[in-house]
């Protein structure tokens, strides 16, 4: 029976160890969905990151060659977990950067508000419409570009890390039945 040296992601609970995907395996994946190149190489039969042929471990996960023979492809379920991973952050880095506009939006309607109140001349009205379109791409890229980054990016390892551990065990499950 094979043990896992991975320990995981840095948004495991405990948070220590490495991340799930390696760099280089986070880059080989990119590739693959942008076309680039194709689901083949040399991989690590543990952690799937690319290894050379003249190697005897990886580098990320330590796993020798003899403990975990490498594959010739990532497998699909590897693939999916990192298509998640890229809409998880998307999806929330989107979702606060429309936060950053609402929050533009809810600025130009109580400047409008008060603008209207007051009797302003027009040139007020077009400087409150100019403030809606730079405050909107501002708040937007601030609240979508540094707190939703941050926030998209700690969520979705955390789920990561998740599915890889449910991954891990079904994987070292059906080993130990094929050993069996």
């Amino acid at each position: 029976m094979r043990e896992s040296r991975h320990v995981g992601t840095t948004a495991r609970p405990g948070g220590e160890g490495p991340p799930v995907f390696s760099e280089r395996l986070t880059v080989v994946l990119d590739a693959i969905f942008e076309g680039e190149a194709p689901n083949a190489g040399r991989f690590c039969g543990n952690c799937y990151t690319p290894v050379d042929t003249e190697r005897a471990s990886c580098m990320h996960c330590n796993s020798s060659v003899d403990e975990s023979r490498p594959v010739e492809k990532v497998p699909r379920d590897i693939l999916a977990m990192f298509q998640q991973l890229r809409r998880r952050e998307s999806l929330v880095v989107n979702s606060f950067a429309y936060a950053g506009m609402l929050a533009a939006v809810m600025i130009f309607i109580g400047v409008f508000y008060l603008l209207f109140i007051t009797n302003a001349g027009v040139w007020w009205y077009v400087f409150d419409i100019v403030l809606l379109f730079v405050l909107a791409r501002v708040l937007a890229g601030l609240v979508g570009g540094f707190i939703g980054d941050e926030v998209g990016y700690r969520y979705s390892r955390r789920k990561l890390a998740e599915e890889w551990e449910t991954y891990e065990a079904e994987r070292d499950g059906a080993e130990r039945d094929c050993a069996d």
